[in-house]
């Protein structure tokens, strides 16, 4: 019997095709495995988790759609590179299925200084429904999928297609029903390269729906952009797009799932309880791709400095902002920021910990850089380095202001931030 935790286990964090297939329960998942706020760098198959979904009523269509702009709405970021992300090479990926029939991905903006990357696409996510009933040879096939489909909100029911929300009512009134759903989709994962040899895992996203019903989705590679991908005069870049079907059956009692077409081969692998177990489950099949070319953007980079106090222990902070980011650093000579967490003990005996300190950052005019909630560098700070690593508003600051704040103590310091000559 296929439990969360085993499945989590056996296939790892499930890619978009499986989070499709899954639907509803794998939100569950996605919400129980996030990350700690603290740490904002994402998982391929995690992303969804701190995924903002917006909708929108008036978003711009066809000719002169800018999803940066759309987006800014919500950030002032990606307000001021619209402008810059205007692709001047780019070919949709359009593919057509018997079940889902032609639906297209493309890659609309994108941004790149040679270490950061935003790219933003459309995707018409087609997906359509049929009633299913098995076969003998077919159910055993389908492996127990305790826990899925269950705890459905209203609200989610009326964006279920029929099908879907037949398959639920059944489940509540405890008769046998089931239904076999076949997608088309792009992948949550992007390749750069002539030939698509450089994988990048995206850090953070986000997703809306345009006017016309599409898709639309940005994805920011923030930390860990593979060196390969670095300091080009270009990028090109290549998104995949995937093929998938998965069939659900509730015999009234118990739910099955097979993720997969029905005549895929089995596999063969150790459950975490070490017992050896088959299935045929398999993934999504890619059947296209969009390809796109974003340019190196010759945006400044301007380097600040400043000296202060923090606890009575003289700070040295340096900074390196654009207008998408900005990396502080901290020195000092000795430990200016002690015992930088809080310990919040439970009768029951757990423990929770909390950050102590906030940094903030703001430039002349006042706009926050939004601080990305993670220690980088210790546990205090010594006679080494730590960085903190804030988002830009979109246009390259003058000059900055660093505040550091304790929790329980109110602002340590505040450090202006002088462009460096």
């Amino acid at each position: 019997m296929i439990r969360k935790e085993d499945f989590l286990a056996a296939w790892g964090e499930p890619d978009e095709g499986f989070d499709r297939a899954l639907d509803g329960a794998l939100r569950q998942i996605r919400a129980k495995e996030a990350r700690p706020v603290m740490k904002k760098k994402l998982s391929v198959g995690l992303i969804a988790a701190l995924i903002a979904v917006l909708t929108l009523t008036g978003a711009a269509l066809a000719v002169g759609l800018n999803l940066f702009g759309i987006f800014g709405r919500w950030d002032e970021r990606l307000a001021g590179l619209a402008p810059q992300s205007e692709l001047e090479a780019e070919t949709p990926g359009e593919v057509e299925t018997e079940k889902t029939g032609r639906s297209v991905v493309e890659i609309v903006n994108a941004w790149y200084d040679g270490e950061y990357l935003i790219v933003a696409y459309t995707d018409d996510n087609a997906r359509t429904f049929e009633p299913f009933t098995p076969t003998a040879e077919e159910l055993a096939r389908m492996e127990k999928a305790e826990g899925f489909y269950e705890g459905v909100e209203p609200y989610e029911l009326g964006g279920m297609d029929p099908v879907e929300q037949a398959f639920i009512d059944a489940k509540r009134a405890g008769k046998p029903c089931g239904f076999v759903e076949y997608s088309v989709f792009a992948s949550d994962q992007l390749f750069a390269g002539e030939d698509g040899e450089i994988e990048l895992l995206p850090s953070m996203g986000s997703e809306t729906t345009l006017e016309d019903g599409r898709r639309a989705y940005l994805m920011e590679f923030s930390e860990g952009l593979p060196a390969a991908a670095r300091n080009r005069d270009e990028l090109t870049l290549r998104l995949p797009i995937l093929r998938h079907e998965s069939r659900w059956w509730f015999d009234g009692k118990d739910t099955y799932l097979l993720s997969g077409p029905l005549d895929a081969e089995g596999r063969t692998y150790e459950w975490i309880d070490g017992e050896t177990h088959t299935d045929y489950a398999s993934g999504p099949v890619q059947i296209g791709e969009a390809v796109a070319t974003v340019k190196r953007s010759t945006a400044e980079t301007r380097r600040f400095t400043g000296e202060g106090s923090c606890n009575g222990v003289p700070v040295h902070v340096e900074a390196a902002a654009s207008a998408v980011r900005a990396e502080v650093r901290l020195t000092s000579q000795g430990a200016a920021l002690a015992d930088p967490c809080i310990v919040h003990e439970h009768p029951d005996g757990g423990a929770e910990i909390e950050l102590r300190y906030d940094f903030t950052l703001t430039d002349e005019t006042g706009a926050i850089l939004r601080w990305d909630g993670q220690w980088v560098g210790g546990d205090r700070l010594s006679e080494s380095a730590a960085q903190l690593d804030f988002e830009g508003v979109g246009r390259l600051p003058g000059w900055l202001s660093f505040c550091i704040d304790d929790q329980e103590r109110g602002t340590l310091a505040r450090i202006t931030l002088t462009p460096e000559e």
